[in-house]
């Protein structure tokens, strides 16, 4: 396809209201996680935050930066930080409670002999 044929596609596209009104739908549910001002509150360094998770500080700089980052690399950055992740539903005046970060390491929480973990198989038991 030659580049007039794709820019014409393109201009089709953005012409249908139908592909606009999609597309506005679509950025209105994007998220803005600022773990950059998390990371400022607590007064740690990205350094800092890189030293407790083993990683570099340019690493730790682009996931601040990411528009759009895993639960579980939140979870980790919190935690290197000091603190918990909370995720709750909200709707008009039920609010349901998504994720309470109990522990980063599963391996760091006690279970009773036999108890099973959400998910799991009977033969893979975490104690």
């Amino acid at each position: 396809m030659t580049v007039n044929r794709l820019q014409e596609a393109r201009r089709r596209r953005l012409a249908d209201p139908a592909f606009v009104a999609q597309v506005a739908s679509e950025r209105a549910l994007m998220m803005e996680i600022d773990l950059r001002a998390a990371r400022e509150a607590t007064g740690m360094s990205q350094q800092a935050v890189a030293d407790v998770l083993h990683q570099t500080q340019e690493n730790v700089s682009r996931i601040e930066r990411q528009r759009d980052v895993l639960v579980s690399t939140l979870v980790e950055l919190v935690t290197a930080q000091g603190g918990t992740v909370e995720i709750t539903a909200v709707f008009d005046q039920l609010r349901v409670p998504l994720l309470r970060q109990v522990s980063l390491a599963p391996e760091a929480v006690a279970l009773p002999e036999g108890v099973l973990v959400a998910g799991e198989q009977s033969g893979s038991l975490r104690r």
